[in-house]
């Protein structure tokens, strides 16, 4: 039976917080966010995400001589989540917009990894190379920017080939609308957030429910892999590069938003 695919996409987002707005609420919330996270059982839901199956398996390769990077990396909450699922330190680099959530973050990781650099910055425009990471990570931070894709190439940029980037975002629905009254963020729906990683160049991207707590009602995970090899940009013969190609054209500003696609009839249904 041939499926006639819906593809997801995010209204775009034109009021999105400032740079700005976000390092002040930021940077007001740092000294308790620690607190707040424990206090929401988030730290626990991290280190049961990085013990899963499907995500210990995507960082086996990690050794002494690896290179992580947290992008939004706060108070090093997700980085802890990392570092507890594995046997071994590695070295770990951190952008933040926010310097006090640094500062916290420097106390809590400077005795798990075997290095540690830590930077204020923007993740639309990280100061790494291309293809310097094993593994880039990010939690929380999609929710606050009115274009994602943009973003998350930026993350895929610095990731070697072959590597996972790990993200944690939060779920759309009524408790987000609730929440972005003083967070400023949108949620995301697990299809949403894979047609993000898959538009950015991610391959084998899946999505998670996390299992317990908070995160479990609040929360999604997902997973991708930088692929080995470039992919043309119009290779279309799967639903997944088709939905990224279309998420794309979706875009208000998009250069090829005038062609019009239609009757697009594929034999796997795209969730």
């Amino acid at each position: 039976m041939r499926l006639t695919t819906t593809i997801p996409s995010l209204v775009p987002w034109r009021t999105a917080p400032s740079t700005d707005a976000l390092r002040s609420l930021y940077d007001a919330a740092a000294a308790d966010w620690d607190n707040y996270l424990a206090r929401l059982g988030q730290l626990h839901d991290y280190q049961r995400l990085f013990k899963r199956r499907a995500v210990r398996n995507c960082l086996s390769h990690l050794d002494p001589t690896s290179q992580i990077l947290d992008c939004g990396v706060g108070t090093g909450a997700f980085s802890l989540g990392l570092l507890d699922s594995i046997a071994h330190p590695v070295q770990v680099s951190g952008v933040d917009i926010s310097t006090p959530m640094l500062t916290h973050a420097r106390q809590n990781l400077k005795h798990r990894c075997s290095t540690l650099d830590l930077r204020w910055g923007d993740i639309r425009r990280l100061p790494f190379a291309d293809d310097a990471f094993d593994a880039v990570i990010f939690a929380h931070v999609l929710e606050h920017l009115a274009d994602p894709v943009a973003a998350l190439r930026e993350l895929v940029r610095v990731l070697k080939p072959g590597a996972p980037l790990i993200g944690s975002v939060t779920r759309k629905g009524l408790g987000q609308m609730l929440m972005s009254l003083r967070w400023h963020h949108r949620g995301y729906a697990s299809h949403q957030l894979e047609a993000c990683l898959q538009a950015a160049g991610l391959e084998a991207v899946r999505s998670f429910d996390y299992g317990t707590g908070w995160s479990k009602w609040m929360c999604i995970a997902a997973i991708g892999v930088k692929p080995r090899r470039a992919i043309a940009q119009t290779h279309l013969d799967t639903p997944q590069h088709l939905g990224g190609l279309l998420y794309w054209m979706r875009l208000p500003n998009h250069p090829h938003r005038s062609i019009r696609l239609t009757n697009f009839h594929l034999n796997a249904h795209f969730r």
